[in-house]
């Protein structure tokens, strides 16, 4: 329990995870980034841990945060599905990344693990099964997140033919607790206020802890060399609103949005908010899609939870109403 581990992004929803579980498991040499103020912290990770800022692309920063490591984590990023930020996409995750693994490489780290995304993988049409081999493809059904993080992800796999140790994991819409403000935690605070809507498509979805405690078997087992797609159930959003909403107690009856009334709405928030969100994630939420993480099975003791187990810990996290309280391992 040696090994000296950095964990870029540690205040974000896998970043947190990953630190408790490394704790957990009696690692003590853990250095984790946080973007901006430590204030987005959460409590129960503060301590025990050296934090550093972080705000990518920064050459100096990232040559400073990875001295003396072993293992690197990079769960860092940007997301957004505006069209003005593509750019700020591209520079945090793909430039950012560049500079990253060239720093691990300069610093001898001995393994580097990239957190990539579904949305890397190509989609050359609706009604898909996507895995580790689904190879970019710039469409209808792509984003500037996801070129963002496949562009990431080819700079991995140039360090890797440079010598550095890498690992890619994929994973789907992760699940968890936490700021349910953020990332894909807002959800469940959406499902709670919604009037009852669903968009008609399918994703995947995956437990934070079981992307965590795969991210640290990889490590501790030395699996090298290898891109992973992380998903515990591919489920139609019509399943997920239900099944939270009945974790929750609420007495809502649920029906389908047609995608020209969602596309209605999202054009007039848009406009009245004076931003282009929506679109972009309009199409995937209308699209059907699945996801084989049958590769990710073949790692020794690693299985998935069940996704109404995950459902049930977030709906009992999330009605005891403590910010960034965490899930049990």
């Amino acid at each position: 329990m040696n090994e000296r581990i950095l964990i870029t992004g540690g205040s974000g929803l896998l970043g947190s995870y990953l630190i408790r579980w490394f704790l957990q498991k009696g690692y003590s040499n853990i250095t984790a980034t946080y973007h901006h103020s430590l204030e987005v912290i959460p409590a129960d990770v503060r301590d025990g841990v050296t934090w550093l800022p972080l705000n990518l692309p920064d050459r100096q920063a990232c040559i400073e945060i990875t001295e003396g490591q072993d293992w690197v984590i990079h769960a860092a990023g940007y997301v957004s599905y505006r069209p003005a930020d593509k750019y700020k996409l591209l520079d945090i995750n793909q430039t950012g990344t560049e500079l990253l693994v060239n720093a691990c490489i300069d610093q001898n780290v001995s393994h580097f693990v990239y957190v990539g995304s579904i949305g890397a993988l190509g989609r050359e049409t609706n009604n898909l099964t996507l895995n580790e081999k689904s190879e970019w493809v710039e469409n209808e059904w792509s984003t500037s997140y996801g070129l963002s993080k496949y562009l990431g992800e080819l700079e991995v796999w140039r360090a890797a033919a440079e010598g550095l140790n890498v690992s890619v994991v994929l994973p789907s819409i992760i699940l968890g607790s936490g700021d349910w403000n953020r990332s894909s935690l807002q959800m469940i605070k959406r499902i709670v206020s919604s009037p009852g809507y669903f968009p008609t498509g399918q994703t995947g979805f995956v437990d934070v802890r079981d992307v965590t405690t795969f991210i640290g078997m990889i490590l501790e087992q030395s699996r090298i060399g290898e891109r992973w797609l992380l998903n515990g159930s591919s489920t139609p959003y019509s399943e997920m609103y239900k099944s939270i909403a009945r974790h929750l107690g609420l007495e809502k009856t649920f029906k389908p949005a047609p995608k020209w009334l969602a596309n209605l709405m999202l054009r007039s928030s848009n406009l009245f908010k004076g931003n282009g969100i929506g679109l972009e994630v309009l199409k995937h939420t209308y699209g059907t899609f699945s996801f084989d993480a049958t590769k990710s099975l073949e790692v020794e003791n690693f299985s998935y939870r069940p996704l109404d187990e995950s459902l049930r810990d977030i709906a009992a996290a999330y009605r005891q109403d403590q910010p960034g309280l965490p899930l049990p391992f």
